[in-house]
Order: C-alpha cells, then structure tokens, then sequence
C-alpha cells in the first residue's frame, strides 16, 4: 500500500526541535522512487543533524536503511503510532503465505504420486500407490512430462517462493527486537567513554612503573624547558646495529639504551637539555628465516609486532631514560600548527558509513585543479592521438593514454568529496574522527603532566600546569621537526644517482661493494628452488640469503678479474672448497661470478663521509638501511678499518 507523507511541515533546526523524536520509534519512509511504495523503518540512531533508520532484518537477509536530515524530517517521514499492529499483520500475511505455498507442493506431489515427506516410508505401500497412480494415467508419456516440469520448473520455483517468504516471515518476527537493540547499540558510547577514562587514569598512573634509567648523570637547570621532538623516530635507521643482517630488532633494545647514552648520539637526537622524542623500534619489517611450521610463523609474528612498539626516550641533563607504554603513536607525536584548525574548511570521502579521509579545502581545491589537468591532458592525447591512425604495434588505443586512470575514476575523484558541515548528514562521524584524533594527540600532554607530577625523570623542575595555556608554554615548548621540506630544501638526495656517478670511473683496479649480498640472493635462489624439488624435506626453510659452507664467495670488498665496460659487467673469481674429497685432485674448485654495474657500488670513488647526505636528511631515512651496508663499508675501507 502507498503511504503518502504530509509536507506542510515547518523545517526545523536541530532533531530536538522536530519533536519527540527517540530510538525505537517507527516512521515510513517517503520512497525515491515513485513506482516504490514506502517502507516501515525503526529510528535506529539519533545524531545531531540527522535520523538513521533501518527496516525490519533478520541475521540471513539485508535491510534498508537511509539517514535523513533534519531539513527533510517531516517531508520524508511520517510516524507510526500502531507499528506493532503493522508488524503483527505482516508476520500473519507471511505466515498464511507460506502455508499457501506448502500446500501447493503437497498438491502437486500428490497429483504424480510421489511423498513429500522427509521420512521414508514404508517401501511396499509406497511403490503400490506410485503403480496405482501410474496405471491411472492414460497416457504414460505425459505422466513423464508433468513429473519433468514439476521437477525442472514448478517445484524448484515453489521451493524458491517459500524460502523468500520463510525469510520476510522472520525478519518481521525479529522487527519487534529491533528498536531494543538500537538502544543497547546507543549504550555502547558510554562504555567507549568509559574505557577512554580508564586508559587514561592507568596511563597517567603507571608512568613510574613503566620508566627504564638508561644513563644516570647531572640533571638540567631547575628551570630549563622540556622539548618536546614532533616527529617519529627508528632506532634501526639511528644506529644502525647489526646493519648488515637487516638492522636492529627488539630484541636490541638494551644494546640501543647503551647506543644512545653516548654524548654524541644522545646530542644527536635529542639535542637540549630536557627532551623528549618518541622512537620507534623499526619502520619496515624484517627479514626472517621460515621453515613452514606455523610454529616457526607464530614466531615472526610476534616478533615482527614487537618491532612496531614505540617508546618514549627522556634526557634531563646527561640522564637518558626510557618510557614504555601502551599508547600507540603516528608519524607525529604532536599535529603541526595548521592541522585541526576549526576556521579551515574541510572536506571528507565516505566509504559506505565509514569516515575514508579528510582533508582541507585549500588540498581539494588544488586536487581539483590538477584532476582538471588531467582530464584535459587526457583529452588532449586522444585528440593528438585518433584512434583511426592509431599504430597497433604501439598497444592498445585505450590502455596507450598515459592519463587513462583520471578517466577510469581511479585516485582522486571530486565527486567522491563533500563538504564537513552540518548539511552532510555523516557530519557526527567525521567530528568524531577528528575529535578522536585530537583526543590522541593530547595523551603526550597527559604523559607530560604525569612525567612531572609522578616521576623523578624530570626533577628538579618547578610547578607545572600543562592543562592551562600559560603553564604549558612556561614548561614545554614544542620543536616542529616533523616538516622536512622546512627544515630541507631543495630536492631530496638520490642514492641511485650519487651510486651511478661513482661507477662511472669503474676500472680494473676499483675496489668494489655489493657483489657479496648479489651472490648470496642467487644461492638462496637454488638452495629454494632445490628444496622444493625434493619432497624429502618436510618443512622447508625459504631462504632470502645464503652463505654455503666452505664457499667464502666473491668477497665483501674486491676487486674484479674483468670489467666489461660495454655490458657494464663485473666478473668476480675466487675458489671454494669440495664438497667431497677426491684422491688426486686439488682441494679448491675455481668459481666464477658476473655480476651487472647496478648493484654494486665503487667505493674507490666515495669520499669519507658520502654517507652523512643520505643519513642526515628525514626524507631519505625510511629508505637509508638498505644502502647501509654499500656506504658503510666504503666509509670502514677509507678508514682503514676494512680490507680488500
């Protein structure tokens, strides 16, 4: 039955004063389309701006749902009074539907002989009644053709129909319970504000408990400023132990507590008397040998989830400790001056009822343009470009236009974008994001404030009040690092740059890096590709590098036996020892490598502290342990540290 909704009704401003609105109640739901008749939902949540409701669903079908804006309350809704009796009439039409259906099939069966019943019965009197209704029928052949269309098309569709109406049957039966589990859905805030409180009560209290003296020594002035460092830090990428097995992992912590109490790395990273940096264990993962169990699995799982913990390093003076806890922290500790502006315009993409990204609208106006750009680059090669004189040995017409993905709707697309305000009916999911966020952010403020309120790290300092303006800018100041473009102009370095400018003077006596770890990538190719040839090996361990036994390989730092200038090859030579012992032969065998220019680094023309450029520089730390080993070396050899 259509349901036409009234809408004379005065537009309202805020849910409250569209009258006694409330979880649980039913209203029908004006349809967008007008050949639809409009549907009975139950108010499942009430936000600020808006009214969620959902139609009657069971846990095996789906359910409509719509949120409609205060704007629209009373031009899109009509209440319900009688939503029991609505309901009731509903579970008995269904109910009678079935009933209807099931007899149908009862007939139909009856008419062909044949049981509807799922117990077998006994076997004699069923087969004489089926010869009996068989001998009744004038014409066996079409006795044959009913039973295939009640096998092929009416009774599957019967089937059908009563398990479309068995499900409308039991979501109406559940709709009674629906507007008890929006309210249990509403409580659930309560108990989410309540852990929040609990998490920052046992945050601010177990900073003692949690608190590691890494260096003990003078501690800073009475008055000096704690510094707070903006940005994340990583111990692998810092000190670089055991870099040539991938770097640092947890289980390095103390060896790192040691590593930064030295004064030069200490004032390295945190650089002022009182500071305060977060670091984390590592950026990327590691690395791990596996040998297929899922004991072995388990393993690296857990340890891979401890390189993800991030501590809290403090100086005071030349006393260093560490803090552990259990909050997680971003990139950045603390947001830069611009973010969570409440005068910026923002600009939100939803995935379903999900917040997907926000951001602002000077970022999605510039967005805008370069999508814009694109669209005309776009249509501009297809112009350039006619499909006509296209060259097929070129590719496709359609996958060779370089700016086809813009086309596609693939990366930025502005129709995915809408405004935050209090018009976007998802404007109470986004706050929260937000304020979440936000909330996040002043958990470092909580553990400042317990730092000097409950521990002695940072004594002797005076009172402090971080929770007011003035006492927190007379007790911590803020060091914005996290903005490498400010502190960094210009482009960042490019290793693979600085490494093909070295290798441009490889000659014969150039003593070169990177040999070893490409020697030992190709061993490990045959050491797995031989074991999972050989079905005798139950649980087989996957190598990424490998050293043989008795085979030392090309050498860490070499020199080459032949340079091929053209091909831009290195040919390495050494000897390895046999695998087995034969009478009357020598006990090394010759082995040879070539190995391309592009993985290897001439070290003959590094220059001591080459490496400080791509260390030193933020923008290039993530990607700095993996060329490590190359420049380090390099740096040991003109040292004197490393020999060839």
């Amino acid at each position: 039955m259509k349901n036409e909704l009234t809408t004379e009704r005065p537009k309202v401003s805020t849910i409250e004063s569209a009258g006694d609105v409330e979880v649980g109640q039913w209203y029908w739901v004006k349809s967008s389309d007008e050949e639809d008749s409009d549907w009975l939902g139950c108010i499942v949540q009430v936000g600020s701006n808006y009214v969620e409701l959902h139609s009657p669903h069971s846990a095996h079908s789906g359910y409509t749902y719509t949120r409609v804006h205060i704007d629209n309350f009373f031009s899109e809704l009509r209440h319900e009074p009688k939503a029991q009796e609505v309901i009731e009439n509903n579970i008995a039409h269904y109910r009678n539907l079935v009933q209807r259906l099931i007899g149908e099939v009862k007939s139909i069966t009856a008419k062909l002989g044949v049981s509807p019943h799922i117990a077998l019965p006994d076997p004699p009197s069923n087969e004489n009644y089926a010869l009996a209704v068989l001998s009744s029928q004038n014409s066996v052949k079409d006795y044959e053709s009913a039973l295939i269309l009640a096998k092929d098309k009416q009774l599957p569709d019967l089937f059908e129909e009563i398990k479309e109406a068995n499900e409308d049957l039991a979501k109406w039966m559940a709709a009674s319970s629906l507007p008890l589990q929006a309210s249990i859905d509403g409580m659930k805030d309560m108990i989410g504000k309540i852990e929040d409180r609990v998490f920052n009560v046992s945050l601010y209290a177990g900073l003692t408990e949690q608190v590691v003296l890494c260096h003990d020594g003078e501690p800073a002035a009475f008055t000096e400023k704690l510094h707070v460092m903006q940005r994340r830090h990583y111990m692998d990428e810092e000190c670089l132990l055991d870099y040539r097995n991938g770097g640092m992992d947890f289980q390095s912590i103390d060896q790192f507590d040691e590593w930064i109490s030295e004064p030069v790395n200490r004032d390295r990273i945190m650089p002022f008397p009182r500071c305060l940096v977060a670091m984390r264990v590592r950026r990327q993962d590691k690395e791990r040998e596996f040998d297929g169990t899922l004991l072995s699995a388990y393993i690296n799982i857990r340890l891979g989830s401890l390189d993800k913990l991030t501590f809290l390093y403090i100086r005071n003076g030349e006393q260093i400790y560490r803090l552990n806890c259990d909050l997680k922290f971003g990139e950045m500790i603390f947001p830069d001056r611009a973010s969570f502006n409440p005068h910026d315009e923002k600009m939100v993409k939803m995935f379903a009822s999900r917040v997907d990204e926000i951001i602002t609208k000077g970022d999605y106006d510039q967005r805008v343009k370069e999508y814009n750009s694109m669209k005309q680059k776009y249509k501009q090669w297809r112009k350039d470009n006619p499909k006509k004189t296209w060259d097929k040995s070129k590719g496709d017409w359609d996958f060779a236009n370089p700016y086809r993905d813009v086309e596609r709707g693939f990366g930025f697309n502005p129709g995915d974008w809408q405004p935050f305000s209090p018009n976007n009916v998802y404007y109470d999911e986004v706050s929260k994001v937000l304020s979440d966020e936000m909330k996040k952010y002043n958990r470092i403020a909580l553990i400042i404030q317990g730092l000097f309120d409950r521990s002695p790290v940072l004594h002797p300092h005076p009172p402090v009040r971080t929770w007011t303006p003035e006492g927190f800018d007379a007790a911590v100041k803020l060091i914005y690092d996290g903005d490498s473009s400010v502190l960094y102009g210009g482009d960042k370095p490019d290793f693979q740059a600085y490494r093909q400018k070295c290798n441009e003077s490889i000659n014969i006596d150039s003593v070169l890096v990177g040999q070893e770890l490409y020697w030992m990538q190709k061993e490990a190719e045959k050491e797995n590709e031989r074991q999972s040839r050989d079905w005798r090996v139950k649980h087989k361990i996957y190598h990424k590098t490998l050293k043989p036994y008795g085979n030392p390989g090309p050498g860490y730092l070499a020199k080459m036996l032949r340079w091929n200038k053209r091909a831009k090859q290195a040919i390495f030579r050494w000897e390895r020892e046999r695998t087995r012992y034969s009478y009357g032969k020598d006990d090394n065998i010759p082995c040879t490598l070539t190995v391309p220019v592009d993985c290897l680094l001439n070290i003959s023309a590094y220059r001591t502290g080459d490496y400080k450029q791509f260390f030193l520089d933020p923008r290039t730390r993530a990607e700095y342990l993996q060329w490590a080993p190359m420049l380090l070396a390099a740096e040991e050899y003109h040292a004197g540290n490393k020999k060839v």
